[in-house]
């Protein structure tokens, strides 16, 4: 029984050691320029019914790991990444029902976008999402009077992950979701979650 217990343990020591945080950073945060739209203008909702794989897909041309895990595609979602590989699931960022502040109309109020740029000879993956709303707002009362704007950092260096928002938009209500952030690493045996740790 002894060693039993002694294997479960050495066997979360292992899993903690090579766990990845999710870093917030409110500090730095600059709108891309010359980005690739993923919505191209148009009003969004339901991410993966409306807008093609195609557009919604980045290859950074780097392997990025998490958890020991390798990724080399990703996804953008609403208000995160999904990567899948060999039956590994991620998902990274928030886990809330956004939408574009234009909904109901012809016009998005809520751009996305993504870019990557190099710093240290190495790149970093950068996917924004600019005065994003929430569905439940505009569901409830016909218009989205919440946003936010946030970025999230993947570094090829040491495959870190970063979420980048406004100061002064962190301590409001509406990024309230943003200060619950986490990774969700599906495997075959289960679930894993990685917390988002505070950084001023």
């Amino acid at each position: 029984m002894k060693s039993i217990i002694i294997s479960i343990i050495m066997f979360v020591f292992t899993l903690n050691a090579h766990a990845q945080k999710l870093l917030t950073v409110l500090e730095n945060y600059r709108p891309l320029k010359n980005a690739h739209s993923v919505n191209e203008g148009k009003v969004w909702d339901d991410f993966y019914d409306e807008m093609p794989a195609a557009r919604r897909m980045i290859v950074p041309g780097f392997t990025w790991k998490w958890a020991g895990y390798t990724f080399d595609t990703l996804f953008i979602g609403q208000g995160r990444i999904v990567a899948e590989k060999h039956g590994i699931l991620l998902n990274l960022g928030m886990f809330e029902d956004l939408c574009d502040r234009g909904i109901g109309t012809d016009s998005s109020l809520s751009p996305i976008s993504w870019k990557i740029v190099r710093k240290w000879r190495k790149k970093i993956v950068i996917i924004e999402w600019e005065n994003a709303g929430y569905f439940d707002d505009w569901s409830y009362r016909g218009r989205c009077d919440r946003h936010i704007h946030f970025q999230l950092w993947l570094y090829e260096k040491d495959h870190r992950v970063e979420l980048h928002c406004h100061r002064d938009l962190w301590f409001r209500d509406a990024a309230a979701p943003l200060r619950k952030a986490e990774a969700r690493l599906l495997l075959p045996e289960g679930q894993k979650v990685f917390a988002l740790t505070y950084q001023p």
